[in-house]
């Protein structure tokens, strides 16, 4: 009865932290729109202060174009109209007509080269890139805590019987199967570490391989970091995979300063081993410390030198 009052217990903290971390999904969401909605406002600003400094430059040269022109036609009037009364008046107004037809061709020289004005928007393309390149907002991690209950941490777990299992496919490329690493699921489903051919491979229930994800090396290990999610262990860095409709998804990577061959995880934080030390990472690939290293050895840290099984 205390063990059953401890799930319903878990099954409502579960349900209010679900909605908690919702809201703060929610939150955001409206926080990346905000900051969006910045950064529009600011572009059409400053394509409107653009776009009024030309209309404005180009409202000044057909102001000039109608003057010049206005100017031309009065004087070409006025010399055909005196000429008729006066020769002097005439002279003079040709005289005039002279230096104002200069003007014009100044003008006329100084724009002989005709453009069309436009406005074009160069869009920075990696903020799109980095958006459509994540996950998802965020990481669901999930936090345990040990609660008491009966019977002796002790206890010794007995093996009734084994399974031979085959994880070949016909798009191995290596015929060497060597597997480092193996998890169950929450669904029953196991997902394995084919190191040979450099991939990872979800088993149904039967033991087929419903699918596949290739790596960009050889998988040494993984740890789950929820029902769904798993670290695993490639090269110099920690790739995460989900569980997607009974599909493998590669997720974010990080890139760490060492080799990773084990990786764990606990109450939200990675432990990952190298050759010859323990690290302490956050889920988002910052170092807590160095927890311990031991350079007598070459092998230390390296988990698949003592867990691993060829088939």
């Amino acid at each position: 009865m205390k063990l059953q009052t401890n799930w319903e217990s878990n099954m409502k903290s579960l349900q209010v932290s679900y909605e908690e971390r919702l809201k703060e999904m929610r939150s955001m969401r409206d926080r990346i729109n905000a900051t969006l909605d910045k950064l529009e406002k600011t572009t059409w600003e400053e394509m409107d202060e653009l776009k009024a400094s030309w209309n404005a430059s180009l409202k000044f040269d057909i102001d000039s174009c109608f003057r010049l022109r206005t100017e031309l036609t009065r004087l070409s009037d006025a010399i055909k109209e005196i000429g008729k009364k006066n020769k002097e008046l005439a002279f003079i107004a040709h005289q005039k007509s002279e230096e104002m037809v200069k003007q014009v061709d100044k003008y006329l020289n100084n724009n002989s080269i005709q453009t069309e004005v436009s406005l074009k928007l160069v869009v920075y393309n990696d903020i799109e890139k980095f958006l459509s390149k994540q996950s998802g907002i965020g990481d669901t991690i999930h936090i345990t805590k040990e609660l008491a209950t009966q019977g002796s941490p002790d206890q010794a777990f007995i093996v009734t019987g084994a399974t031979p299992v085959s994880e070949r496919i016909s798009s191995d490329i290596s015929m060497s199967y060597t597997f480092y690493g193996i998890c169950g699921l929450f669904n029953g489903q196991i997902l394995v570490a084919d190191g040979g051919n450099k991939r990872l491979k979800l088993l149904d229930l039967q033991q087929n391989v419903v699918s596949v994800c290739d790596m960009s090396g050889s998988p040494y290990n993984m740890c789950l970091i929820t029902p769904c999610h798993v670290a695993v262990a490639v090269g110099s860095c920690i790739q995460f995979v989900s569980v997607n409709s009974g599909q493998l998804m590669k997720g974010r990577r990080l890139q760490l300063p060492h080799e990773c061959y084990g990786v764990a995880h606990h109450q939200g934080d990675l432990y990952v081993t190298s050759n010859t030390a323990l690290y302490k990472y956050t889920l988002t690939g910052t170092l807590v410390n160095k927890m311990y290293e031991d350079t007598f050895s070459s092998t230390t840290g390296d988990s698949h030198e003592h867990y691993y099984t060829n088939i």
